[in-house]
């Protein structure tokens, strides 16, 4: 239970949908509220299906190219770590919505990719996989997990414009922050997990 509530909350502060709000509103300004709703199930649904094919075969090419689990965790942080330490200085990327894409395009870029797909999320669900350790049905439950927080995503871009008058740009800006903290410190915490094991004891608590 305490693995799918870390898995829950580390993909949904990596995702952070109270940066997406902003840039969702930004990209599909002018829009009708019935194509704001297909771009949003069109960007979610795009996000998933990449999320999920990383789940499943993401390991498996890395390992391909020789690159190991801890590497790519320790890596994984190293992105998490950074992304929210932007996120605390309210830097984030992928924000600037291209002026010359295509309306037709805007659920592919910036939304599924890299606002819900980025590399943060691409290595968090990547390294929350071992393929050596977690079991089909532990992957299968990441999955799920997976699928849960999409929903949410998904529930929230529907409701953007209304969050965003409920708790104005203030409020987006501040939770945006925290969750840049959160994402932090389970950054931290990964690197603390990868090199318990190799430094002395009386380093941890």
């Amino acid at each position: 239970m305490a693995s799918i509530a870390s898995d829950f909350m580390l993909l949904l502060v990596t995702i952070n949908p109270f940066a997406v709000v902003p840039v969702f509103l930004a990209v599909t300004r002018g829009m009708t509220a019935q194509d704001r709703r297909r771009i949003a199930m069109r960007a979610t649904v795009i996000a998933t299906v990449i999320l999920i094919f990383l789940l499943a075969f993401g390991q498996l090419f890395l390992e391909k190219v020789g690159v190991t689990l801890p590497a790519l965790r320790i890596a994984g942080a190293l992105v998490l770590l950074i992304l929210g330490i932007r996120m605390v200085f309210g830097e984030v990327p992928g924000s600037q919505p291209v002026k010359d894409e295509e309306p037709g395009d805007i659920a592919v870029f910036p939304l599924a990719m890299p606002m819900l797909a980025g590399g943060g999320s691409i290595a968090a669900i990547v390294a929350m996989t071992d393929h050596h350790i977690n079991s089909l049905v532990d992957q299968a439950v990441t999955a799920i997990v997976l699928l849960a927080v999409m929903a949410i995503i998904y529930a929230v871009l529907r409701s953007a414009e209304k969050i965003q008058s409920a708790i104005g740009a203030t409020g987006t800006n501040v939770m945006s922050r925290i969750m840049g903290l959160v994402l932090t410190a389970l950054a931290v915490q990964t690197f603390f997990s990868v090199f318990q094991p190799l430094l002395p004891a009386a380093i941890y608590p």
